[in-house]
């Protein structure tokens, strides 16, 4: 059963649970897209599932769980079920998730960084570029480069 398909079957059985019509459903989305994805013409968008799972009083992953059990032939249960283990097994089913990824620099950042933090104690020790190149085994342009930067 296509994805499509499953969210229609999903969305209907939930409305008749709820005893709600289209138009009552579409206080958060607009009737005419209720009607267009129960009659598997379009695909909800991520926002609109979680608009629909708002107005049928459940959470947006127990629609889902619905809709995956449709279109795989499992239960809703069985679903969560096969979840929690990838979760468990990603180590993610009890972590909270940042709302932002910490970026780490590129390595060729890091050791540009790096190199300079190096040119810059030498150069403070007193050694010339050119030694400074010498025992870093660097080019003099590169580490003419660091020298000039304090940053």
């Amino acid at each position: 059963m296509s994805v499509r398909t499953a969210f229609a079957v999903a969305l209907k059985l939930l409305r008749a649970k709820r005893d709600l019509t289209q138009q009552e459903l579409s206080k958060k989305v607009d009737q005419s897209h209720v009607s267009r994805i129960e009659n598997e013409k379009t695909s909800p968008s991520l926002d609109a599932i979680i608009e629909l799972a708002d107005a049928l009083e459940i959470s947006p992953v127990a629609l889902m769980a619905l809709v995956c059990g449709a279109q795989d032939e499992l239960s809703a249960g069985d679903v969560l079920k096969i979840a929690e283990k990838d979760l468990k097994s990603l180590a993610l089913l009890k972590v909270l998730i940042p709302l932002e990824i910490e970026q780490t620099p590129h390595p060729r950042v890091t050791a540009a960084t790096q190199a300079r933090k190096t040119v810059q104690a030498l150069k403070e020790q007193g050694f010339s570029r050119a030694e400074v190149a010498r025992k870093l085994g660097m080019a003099k342009t590169t580490v003419q480069r660091h020298w000039h930067r304090s940053e």
